[in-house]
């Protein structure tokens, strides 16, 4: 063989930087590139956060709420059952009232006709014991003193009346205990809608290719879960 036939190929070495492989410049710019990862990791992270949160919180003044409905509604059948056995006591009273007026006439009668003996018989067996205590107390008045019939006296005294005023004081109170609670059910209501909608702004905030409005929804996110705790705090009646 010629030697003019022989090629010699330059030895690859580090010391001879023409046989070196050459660095790809764009990979040069990669590597010396700020990383998007951290960026988008912090996003998520802060997104997951507030789900977290917003979400317990959600839950809590939902169920909450609904205690509070049921309570309420309790609340409001009760005072409901309470005025009408108030009714039903002011009913008997209008009825015993109704009664011995009719009784006392039919004895001031008999009376204005000299028939005394025939007074005292209805005064002692047919008025009611209510009435024949305050026709006694009546008569013992100095004439021309007091109430113009023994109905009108302090001594007449009919106890469905007294339970018929307890028992709608009684609705009273039960109405405005329910009528409070539906209220506080009312906060906790509002706090759900600012809940929800926190919610709504962490889940979207990751799709977003541009930091800034990821990191906006997340702010907006973290704001809205304010109004929410105060809403439920106000419900559970830990302020004012």
């Amino acid at each position: 063989m010629r030697n003019s036939d022989v090629m010699i190929w330059p030895a690859m070495t580090d010391d001879n930087p023409s046989t070196a492989p050459s660095a790809d410049p764009a990979d040069a710019r990669t590597a010396d590139a700020p990383s998007a990862d951290g960026g988008t990791n912090l996003i998520e992270l802060m997104a997951a956060i507030l789900l977290g949160v917003a979400g317990v919180l959600t839950a809590y003044a939902a169920f909450n709420g609904a205690l509070a409905g049921g309570d309420a509604l309790k609340g409001y059948t009760a005072s409901s059952r309470t005025t009408a056995d108030a009714n039903g006591e002011y009913s008997d009273y209008s009825q015993t009232f109704s009664s011995d007026q009719a009784v006392f006439l039919q004895y001031q009668i008999l009376v204005e006709q000299g028939l005394d003996d025939t007074a005292a018989v209805v005064k002692s067996d047919i008025m009611s014991v209510e009435l024949e205590v305050a026709t006694d107390a009546w008569l013992a008045l100095p004439e021309g003193e007091g109430p113009i019939n023994p109905l009108a006296t302090e001594e007449y005294v009919i106890a469905s009346f007294d339970n018929a005023n307890a028992l709608f004081e009684q609705a009273d109170q039960e109405f405005a205990d329910a009528q409070r609670i539906d209220d506080q059910g009312d906060k906790f209501d509002l706090a759900s809608v600012f809940l929800a909608v926190s919610l709504f702004f962490a889940g979207i905030a990751a799709l977003f290719k541009v930091n800034k409005l990821s990191y906006s929804l997340l702010v907006g996110s973290a704001v809205l879960i304010v109004p929410g705790c105060w809403a439920i705090a106000k419900g559970k009646g830990w302020i004012s």
